[in-house]
């Protein structure tokens, strides 16, 4: 009862909150804003409080900014805010700069913690938006020949229909694979061979073979996608993401400037991903098991373990503590490193716990906001994405967030009438092959283009002339249809959901003296105690960062006229849960009267010292 009286406060809290940022929607936010307008926002931005990085500059010659709030701060966590990655979803632009424009204009969230925030980390691609061009591309102007010819950029899509946007042509051939849907003539589907189906076109990016070598549009302008160059499971079969990781500057820029701040204690990014709502998918193969470790024979003698069994992580620490030199901090990155358990693959069942929760409560929130949530799926994070590098690397929550996406449409009511449907008919609607219906997300796609966009969502078929091809047709969905709202609505998406993660910048870790204990043993003798608290919401560090061992550790230091017969002067903190307490123990000999100083000494969190007095 106490704990949903407690989450019924917050959500009012919230609601209170977020509305009164609704009600004072800020003005310039009623259109996309291309490179040049984004780096004159910031820099109105970065004055007083706030100043202004640059950190990289893009292959077409863009500057890549970090906008930091807080300058004037020091000793202090930060929260790093990266927006559209991929430079298609121009939306996340729009929601980063609106986020800025809230910490700007409120010392709440200010405070004692500092933001860096970064709108367009791929403006090469995030340019094509605003061109006479529309294709929808993700990647940057790196120079890449993507097949392997003696030029680059020679064969891109072509409009062929001269409406501004790159489509698909849809070809008669009798060895094409596709055949027209019969659920709705506009769409396309592969012809299904099992069911007698023969197919009559092939399906094609807009454009022609302009290099003449039999292959259309594989060589485009453009070479890497920022969205999926960074390190954690780089898609090294992906041509898009480059050659490795961090090999455009955009994402070495980046990385480079977030490890020379390990003040950073939360990432957000804006995007297509959305871990407020759905939480950071498990399931890839591979994974090591920290629950199942077995012992190499190599290793078993040396650590009196039993090479037949399997240990549980903090089974194994301690096999190791019996072995290694004292002082040595044990942790279950040094174990895994030295067992070679091999990369994390999927999230930790301890960080899941939190993802939930904040997850259900997300929900709830939107739901008094009346916001729906019946749209399409969020896209899950992807191989070599920067919100993945953050929570597998950094080792710090990592919490993606999508601003838009397409409303499901809504099934109608069943009539009464088919509740007396006989068994035989049920059971034979069971059986539908759901492959010949209209799938959910082409129906939604094509119900917002319908309703919302006046049909401007979905080219027509028109026939065109084809230098390759006799009969050929352009036409389907338009760039950007699935990412990007009307301009009027940005406001009110961003004012309704950003103040979310506003909520969550207050969940960090807040380390602090709980308490302290002197005991006197006799003959100048003391054991002295220390409580140290984690007053936060979230763990320090998550699962996540204590089995990569990053972010740096907290250190329980003490200084003073004392000679210390147990314990450390410098003593690390080890992980400390939420709203945990922790003690220490040490005995020392001094005299009465002294004081000490004890410190908790962090590259992440605010600095604690207090004077302890010896006997007094």
């Amino acid at each position: 009862m106490v704990k949903k009286l407690h989450f019924l406060c917050f959500l009012g809290v919230l609601i209170f909150m977020s509305s009164g940022i609704k009600a004072q929607t800020y003005s310039g936010f009623d259109n996309y804003h291309s490179n040049g307008e984004i780096q004159q926002l910031l820099n109105e931005f970065s004055s007083g409080n706030a100043k202004l990085h640059t950190i990289a500059k893009s292959p077409g010659g863009e500057p890549i900014t970090v906008l930091e709030i807080g300058a004037n701060l020091s000793d202090v966590p930060a929260i790093f805010v990266g927006a559209n990655f991929e430079g298609n979803v121009p939306m996340a632009t729009e929601g980063a700069l609106y986020l800025a424009k809230m910490l700007k204009d409120s010392t709440a969230y200010t405070k004692n913690v500092k933001w860096y925030i970064m709108p367009q980390p791929n403006p090469d691609a995030a340019a094509v938006y605003f061109s006479d061009l529309k294709t929808g591309q993700a990647t940057n102007l790196f120079e890449i020949n993507n097949d392997a010819d003696d030029q680059t950029g020679e064969d891109g899509p072509d409009d062929l229909n001269g409406d501004g946007m790159i489509t698909q042509m849809r070809i008669k051939s009798i060895d094409g694979n596709y055949i027209v849907s019969d659920k709705d003539a506009r769409l396309m589907k592969k012809a299904d061979k099992q069911k007698g189906e023969r197919g009559k076109y092939k399906v094609l990016t807009e454009g022609i073979d302009n290099d003449n070598d039999g292959k259309y549009n594989e060589d485009a302008t453009g070479g890497i996608n920022v969205g999926i160059s960074f390190p954690h499971l780089f898609p090294y079969e992906n041509k898009d993401a480059g050659l490795f990781a961090g090999q455009t500057p955009e994402v070495y820029g980046i990385m480079r400037f977030i490890f020379d701040r390990p003040e950073i204690a939360m990432v957000y990014a804006l995007g297509t991903s959305n871990f407020c709502l759905v939480p950071p998918k498990g399931g890839r193969k591979g994974d090591a098991n920290l629950e199942r470790i077995k012992i190499p024979r190599r290793y078993a003698s040396m650590l009196n373990a039993d090479a037949s069994k399997t240990y549980t992580m903090d089974e194994a620490i301690e096999l190791f503590k019996t072995v290694v030199p004292e002082g040595t901090d044990v942790t279950s990155a040094l174990v895994a490193s030295y067992l070679s358990l091999g990369p994390a693959l999927n999230p930790l069942e301890d960080d899941l716990v939190f993802y939930k929760k904040y997850a259900e409560d997300y929900k709830k929130y939107l739901k008094a906001k009346d916001f729906s949530t019946e749209t399409l799926d969020p896209t899950p994070a992807k191989n070599g994405s920067f919100e993945l590098w953050a929570y597998y690397h950094l080792g710090v929550p990592s919490f993606s967030m999508q601003l838009f996406s397409v409303p499901k449409v809504k099934e109608e009511a069943k009539k009464e009438d088919d509740k007396e449907a006989s068994e035989d008919k049920k059971k034979k609607a069971e059986k539908t092959d759901k492959k010949d219906e209209l799938g959910e997300k082409d129906k939604a796609l094509l119900a917002y283009s319908d309703d919302e966009l006046d049909g401007a969502g979905f080219v027509a078929w028109t026939k065109v002339d084809h230098p390759d091809f006799e009969d050929v047709e352009v036409g389907g969905y338009v760039p950007y249809l699935e990412t990007t709202p009307k301009a009027d609505k940005i406001a009110s998406l961003s004012a309704t959901q950003l103040p979310w993660l506003l909520k969550l910048s207050k969940e960090l870790p807040e380390l602090a003296f709980a308490d302290k204990k002197i005991t006197d043993l006799g003959g100048g003798i003391y054991k002295l105690e220390i409580y140290v608290a984690n007053n936060g919401e979230l763990p320090y560090p998550i699962a996540m960062g204590q089995r990569n061992g990053q972010p740096a550790p907290v250190i329980l230091t003490l200084d003073g006229d004392v000679e210390l017969l147990e314990g450390k002067l410098r003593t690390p903190l080890g992980a400390i849960g939420a709203n945990q307490v922790k003690k220490y123990t040490w005995l020392l000999k001094a005299s009465k009267n002294k004081s000490i100083t004890a410190g908790i000494e962090s590259t992440v969190f605010t600095d604690v010292v207090e004077q302890i007095k010896i006997g007094g």
